[in-house]
């Protein structure tokens, strides 16, 4: 089971403005995806993305991936984190 958390407007992000969608997985670990808008803040064409042990974000934990990831590379990424060994 996956459960995911979505702020359209992070305040808390090196991009504001760029919406961020976190997965919990049930292994223990946390992906984040940013999304990388436009100027026009509609178009989006990247993504950001990170790991973290759940509940571990800005704490030392996190591990920056791709920044300027295409969505399969993106979407790949955050596949690869779901299937790490479980905390």
């Amino acid at each position: 089971m996956t459960s995911f958390a979505c702020d359209l407007s992070p305040a808390d992000t090196f991009a504001p403005l760029q919406p961020r969608v976190r997965f919990n997985f049930s292994n223990g670990w946390s992906g984040s995806l940013v999304v990388r808008t436009g100027e026009d803040q509609v178009n989006a064409l990247i993504g950001s993305v990170a790991a973290a042990p759940t509940g571990q974000w800005g704490k030392g934990e996190t591990e920056l991936g791709p920044t300027e990831a295409m969505a399969d590379e993106a979407i790949e990424w955050l596949y690869q984190v779901s299937r790490r060994p479980t905390l």
